[in-house]
C-alpha cells in the first residue's frame, strides 16, 4: 500500500462543485520513485520541474567536478549516491513544483494504485458531502466544514522533502 496526495488544480473549485471536474485531480504517491533514479533528466523534463532540473543539474556539475578532483571511483560513487536521493525525494519535489504553480493539496489517501486511491478519495467525500446535506432545519441549511491543508511541519518551518521551506501559508 502507498499514500497518495490529492493535488487540485488552482482553478478547481470546491469539491462539491460539478462532480465532471475531479478527474482533473492529481494522485501524487509518496514513494520510491524508480523511473526518476533511472531517468532522472527525463523524468523532470516529463514532469515540467524546471527549477527542480537547474538546481539538479548544478549539483550534479559541482559534485562531478570535485569527484574528478580527487580521481578514482568518486565520480560514480557521487552519482549513484545523487540518483538515489533524487529518487527518494522525486515526488515530494513534483508536489513542491505543483504548490509553486499554485495546486493545493485537498487530501491524503492510503491505496495500491492510483485507481483505487481516486475511488477511496471520491468515496470518501461523497460521503462528507452526504453528510453535510441533511439540513436540520429546511431554512437553514448546515454548511460545509472548512477544510485545512495538511503542511508537514517543524517547529514554524514548513517541510520540503529533506530540508525546510519558507513560510507560505497566512
Amino acid at each position: 500500500m502507498s499514500t497518495y496526495v490529492v493535488m487540485a488544480p488552482p482553478e478547481f473549485g470546491d469539491l462539491a462543485g460539478d462532480p465532471r471536474e475531479s478527474d482533473r485531480l492529481l494522485f501524487v504517491p509518496d514513494r520510491f520513485s524508480f523511473l526518476a533514479f533511472i531517468f532522472a533528466v527525463i523524468w523532470m523534463l516529463v514532469h515540467r520541474m524546471w527549477l527542480v532540473l537547474l538546481g539538479y543539474l548544478a549539483l550534479t556539475l559541482a559534485i562531478e567536478l570535485l569527484s574528478g578532483a580527487l580521481g578514482g571511483e568518486a565520480a560514480g560513487v557521487a552519482a549513484l549516491t545523487i540518483s538515489l536521493l533524487f529518487g527518494f525525494e522525486a515526488q515530494a519535489l513534483r508536489r513542491w513544483s505543483l504548490e509553486r504553480k499554485g495546486w493545493r493539496m485537498i487530501g491524503i489517501v492510503d491505496a495500491a494504485n492510483p485507481a483505487e486511491a481516486e475511488l477511496r478519495f471520491l468515496n470518501k467525500e461523497a460521503a462528507l458531502m452526504a453528510s453535510t446535506e441533511k439540513p436540520e432545519k429546511p431554512e437553514e441549511p448546515k454548511p460545509r466544514p472548512v477544510r485545512t491543508p495538511i503542511v508537514p511541519r517543524v517547529g514554524s518551518e514548513r517541510v520540503v522533502g529533506l530540508t525546510l521551506g519558507p513560510e507560505t501559508r497566512q
